[in-house]
């Protein structure tokens, strides 16, 4: 795998947990202010580094809360895979003209552990700081690391409440999560964006033929289709047994158009092994945002009147909730 293959991989699992500039949550404060006192320095904190940035979801003692990546001392920890110590940052020619050195808040010293997922991705670190020289021992780092571990541990627990066991898709609540964070930057004049919200036609009449078992492995295989073609940025959900929401950020009605016919049709193209005579479909309906949308559960009922249409339309095609704002919008999708 090339460097940049990995680097791309690294960020879907970074991605895969939606945690990035999200708000505070107790546990990882309490392992940070934890942290800060087992060492007795002045900064601790947990990391997230991103593409271009590195991002504090949890800290104590630290002024910044996005810094860009170039300067971060923890992009060394996740590219060197274990902990990394910086005994002196004056005597590193690495960090020695870091601005974070010889400007606020004058980091002397680091000890850093990555965070490392369960199939090898390291999407950020635990991490102290200090302004005087430090040299911690054997001892220091291994609980620094062990730390790291307790964290990722959470990191995955936290996924599982959000995420759909079955699918991997995002769980309703934590779907509508999603939404709701949408809707207060677009109220903030964010891009534009639309849910899209899809039901597979006639999934009961597949359990009835070949068995639930069968049927599972319908919305697995459909889930995982879209779940490869949606783009970074936008969110898939299950919202009920066999209905499905995407969140499309900065999209247009007619790229929400666009991006939802690929879709529909991909579910179309979709193929079973063992069950080359199994075709399944879906009806699709969009919803572009509207202020007129006064929570998360209006936009996505929006949307689910629109999978209704298509439905009673004849399934396997798209159908759009009009414009709330009385932009013109194709007609028929499909």
């Amino acid at each position: 795998m090339s460097l940049t293959d990995k680097e791309a991989a690294r960020l879907a699992a970074l991605q895969r947990y939606e945690i990035l500039d999200t708000e505070p949550e107790v546990e990882f404060d309490l392992m940070i202010g934890l942290l800060r006192s087992i060492y007795a320095v002045p900064m601790a904190a947990m990391t997230l580094i991103d593409d271009q940035r590195l991002w504090l979801k949890s800290h104590s003692g630290a002024t910044e809360v996005d810094i860009p990546r170039c300067h971060a001392f923890c992009d060394q920890t996740i590219r060197d895979n274990k902990v990394v110590q910086i005994v002196d940052t004056l005597s590193d020619p690495r960090f020695r003209d870091n601005p974070y050195v010889v400007g606020a808040p004058h980091v002397r010293s680091y000890l850093g552990a990555p965070l490392t997922t369960p199939d090898g991705h390291n999407i950020g670190t635990i991490c102290i700081a200090d302004t005087i020289p430090r040299d911690y021992t054997a001892v220091d780092r291994e609980v620094l690391a062990d730390l790291a571990r307790l964290a990722v541990i959470q990191l995955e627990l936290r996924l599982q409440a959000t995420e759909d066991q079955q699918t991997t898709a995002a769980t309703r609540r934590a779907f509508l999560s999603v939404l709701r964070r949408a809707m207060d930057r677009a109220r903030r004049n964010g891009p534009p964006s639309a849910v899209v919200t899809f039901d597979l036609d006639h999934l009961k009449l597949i359990n009835d033929t070949h068995g639930h078992a069968f049927g599972d492995v319908v919305l697995s295989t459909v889930a995982r289709t879209i779940r490869g073609m949606i783009r970074r940025g936008d969110q898939f959900g299950r919202l009920s047994g066999e209905e499905f929401g995407i969140y499309l950020e900065n999209a247009t009605p007619e790229a929400a158009v666009q991006v939802t016919e690929r879709l529909r049709q991909a579910v179309e193209d979709t193929r079973f092994p063992g069950h080359p005579e199994v075709r399944v479909t879906a009806s699709f309906g969009i919803a572009p945002w509207s202020p007129a949308y006064t929570s998360a559960e209006a936009w996505v009922a929006a949307a689910d009147v629109s999978v209704k249409a298509a439905k009673a339309a004849g399934r396997n095609r798209s159908e759009m909730t009009p414009d709330k704002r009385d932009r013109p919008v194709p007609g028929l999708l499909h």
